[in-house]
């Protein structure tokens, strides 16, 4: 059994990927882009991806990406986040490369020293590029395990804005599969459009999980990209054992469901 996940080594999507592999006993392969991992996972593989940060928020790429592939949700895992700088020479450097996330969760830490950024497909891409060019006025934002894994000095510990920082990444599979996981649900996603667009539309669909008393623990809006001001709603919400007829009252609301899974939520 393959897991895919965004690389190159060192990145917090493979130390991700490691928790469920260590479940299941399979090995972990490291791919470019999410793209990547998604495409895979079209082929009949598992996956985990990056889907919501504590300081900025969702991956919108993965968002995009859960409601146009015909993939589930098999189980979630947060990793704590501690960015480095990670360079040659602190006095000299022009500009930080990193991937957008990261150059975003270190905004203050680069304004109060004008370095230029760049953005990149991973934190650990931009490590693995820092160490071919060797050049003092380029530095990266990364792990660690990146500066370890290519031999590149960390210049500076915990240089996010804030302290708490952790991703929530998910393992995703192709909706056919069955959960390779042997554990009990602990929650459940879905994605919605609803039939109308007019006040109380959104009220009245999460009637449907007040009124059973179901506990929403996200719910975020992304663009149908049909038209301005039409959008899908991603809601995540606490497990319910009577889920068929939750999505069968919530049809009445909707012109579009798409049950994303009920999974465990891994704690480390």
């Amino acid at each position: 059994m393959m897991i895919y996940t965004l690389g190159p080594e060192g990145s917090y999507s493979e130390k991700a990927a490691k928790v469920f592999s260590s479940l299941l006993s399979s090995k972990v392969v490291l791919l470019p882009s999410i793209y990547d991992v998604f495409e895979m996972v079209s082929l009949g593989n598992y996956g985990v991806v990056p889907v919501e940060n504590s300081i900025e928020g969702s991956v919108t790429l993965t968002m995009d990406l859960l409601l146009e592939y015909p993939v589930r949700i098999f189980g979630e895992v947060s990793i704590e986040v501690r960015h480095c700088l990670i360079g040659y020479d602190m006095a000299r450097i022009k500009k930080v490369i990193s991937h957008p996330q990261a150059l975003a969760q270190c905004r203050r830490f680069i304004r109060e020293r004008g370095w230029e950024v760049e953005s990149v497909e991973s934190t650990s891409t931009a490590v693995k590029i820092v160490s071919e060019l060797k050049d003092p006025r380029i530095a990266a934002i990364g792990p660690r395990e990146a500066a370890l894994r290519y031999n590149v000095p960390v210049l500076a510990e915990d240089i996010q804005d804030y302290r708490n920082n952790k991703t929530r990444f998910i393992m995703i599979g192709p909706s056919t599969f069955e959960n390779p996981l042997e554990c009990n649900p602990s929650k459940s996603s879905i994605i919605v459009e609803l039939k109308e667009n007019k006040p109380g539309s959104l009220y009245r669909a999460l009637g449907e999980f007040a009124r059973r008393n179901i506990n929403l623990t996200r719910i975020e809006s992304r663009p149908s990209k049909k038209d301005l001001g039409l959008y899908y709603f991603y809601i995540d919400y606490d497990f319910y054992p009577n889920e068929d007829e939750l999505l069968r009252d919530l049809e009445k609301h909707a012109s579009f469901i798409k049950h994303l899974g009920s999974y465990c939520v891994v704690e480390l």
